[in-house]
């Protein structure tokens, strides 16, 4: 009688064993890989890159740029050609080292699926369960982005009902200082059910913005909390790599290169 139960303990011990060695192994290894290509060199390509966000699985791999203005990058890519693209660019009004209170990102809902048109699937819950953060990476700071709602907004940023009308006009989701009661009412309103709750107003927040077609002249926008995951070094930077290369718009047609400039570790 000893023996089987020797065994059975023995294997439950060697369980717990391997499970913990995959949980710290793909801890360093989503560490790891999320701080191989330096952010010098996609500055030699275009000074106005502040960032570089990403999500496992999701196709959102791309730098993030901010102009004079929020015009210019809706229709040029990373190296300045004209493309209906765009890129991935922040709000020309906002610090670009994310210290202000909410922090506006927008991009494009492409039909290729390029750019942010796979920002509108946290419309469905599972794919929340599936990705409930992204990564902002930048030269200074890395961060983790805990997703926490999903909502249809009109072009001002006002929240919209199932019928398209506004539910709520004290606050505009483009404002760069964000109450808790508004907070609290994106979250009511989110096409998903965040496993975070609602964070405090003092909380560093990033909004995705894209558009959607529920409505005329509407937007999806997903919110995220900041939460540093490790400092960078001076001149070492942290862009993601997918499958050992780096990947942005191509001026010749809805597709994503490999950035050649960039340098792997």
């Amino acid at each position: 009688m000893k023996k089987p139960v020797y065994y059975v303990i023995l294997a439950l011990l060697v369980g717990v064993f391997l499970f913990a060695a995959y949980k710290v192994g793909s801890y360093y290894l989503e560490k790891y890989r999320s701080d191989k290509v330096q952010f010098d060199e996609l500055l030699k390509t275009n000074g106005d890159v502040i960032a570089w966000i990403y999500g496992a699985n999701t196709h959102i791999n791309y730098p993030v740029v901010q102009g004079s203005d929020n015009d210019y990058y809706l229709r040029h890519l990373l190296d300045g050609t004209w493309n209906d693209n765009g890129s991935i660019f922040m709000d020309y009004a906002n610090s670009a080292d994310f210290s202000d209170q909410n922090s506006l990102i927008y991009g494009h809902n492409m039909k290729s699926g390029a750019m942010f048109s796979n920002l509108v699937k946290y419309k469905q819950q599972a794919y929340y369960d599936q990705h409930p953060y992204l990564y902002m990476l930048t030269p200074q700071q890395n961060y983790k982005l805990h997703l926490f709602a999903g909502v249809i907004v009109d072009a001002s940023g006002y929240i919209l009902d199932g019928n398209g009308e506004v539910a709520y006009s004290d606050c505009s989701v483009y404002q760069f200082q964000l109450t808790q009661e508004f907070l609290q009412q994106m979250v009511n309103h989110s096409t998903f059910r965040p496993t975070t709750g609602v964070p405090s107003a003092d909380s560093h927040i990033v909004t995705l913005s894209t558009c959607t077609y529920e409505f005329k002249n509407v937007r999806y926008v997903v919110l995220g909390v900041l939460e540093p995951i490790f400092r960078n070094t001076i001149n070492r930077t942290a862009v993601f790599i997918n499958g050992g290369s780096v990947f942005f718009p191509l001026a010749n047609g809805e597709k994503c290169g490999i950035l050649s400039a960039v340098t792997f570790v």
